[in-house]
């Protein structure tokens, strides 16, 4: 086995073991952050269920006593035109309007209650917000250990020349072999054809011209 086969094996095995790791990193980071979500969100819910419960009882409260004064408020009408029973109906109007007012005012306390609750922090919403602030420093996080990884990759093949491809490409450019390509004809011209010869065979000439263009 080469040396370049050894150390791709190698980068490619470090690189395995890093994408292992941030594979469990954010595994753990993603369910540790589910479970603090779960519970904030149930301990929202149950900060106002108490309240919504109460608040509900008062509420059905509220219009079972309604309809009772009005049913009361209708019958006194009724006598009053039957009987023309004045006092009662008087007696009645100020009592459905009494009624009615204490009726309002357990409402209006009713309401300030249930949105006292819900404005108790943090409410859903900031819990969504609190999270979606985590996932994004723990993404810094995740985007460092990823550059690892692509670094270990890149690292599996070298950029540079072989040494030994660069001593062969010594070794046929500048020992003679020009020379010996031209054979009896040591023109210049001919020297040159057989030094561009070997660098065109070589892939020397082209990376040149691609290099000057």
């Amino acid at each position: 086995m080469g040396r370049y086969e050894r150390a791709a094996k190698t980068s490619l095995k470090e690189a395995t073991a890093l994408a292992s790791g941030i594979i469990d990193s954010v595994r753990h980071d993603l369910r540790r952050e589910e479970v603090r979500l779960e519970q904030e969100m149930i301990d929202r819910v149950q900060s106002v269920q108490s309240i919504l419960n109460e608040v509900a009882s008062i509420q059905d409260a509220i219009i079972a006593g309604s309809s009772e004064v009005k049913r009361d408020l209708e019958k006194a009408k009724k006598k009053l035109i039957k009987y023309g029973d004045k006092e009662l109906m008087i007696t009645q109007i100020i009592g459905s309007a009494t009624r009615l007012g204490e009726l309002r005012t357990l409402h209006i306390d009713a309401v300030k209650r249930i949105q006292g609750a819900l404005a108790r922090p943090p409410s859903a919403v900031e819990i969504i917000e609190r999270m979606t602030k985590d996932l994004l420093k723990l993404s810094g996080s995740w985007e460092a250990s990823a550059r690892e990884i692509d670094e270990s990759i890149s690292d599996v093949v070298d950029a540079n020349a072989p040494i030994e491809l660069i001593e062969l490409s010594r070794e046929l450019n500048n020992n003679g072999y020009d020379l010996i390509l031209a054979g009896d004809d040591r023109s210049p011209e001919n020297i040159e054809a057989a030094r561009s010869k070997i660098k065109s065979m070589t892939g020397e000439e082209s990376n040149l011209n691609s290099h000057h263009l």
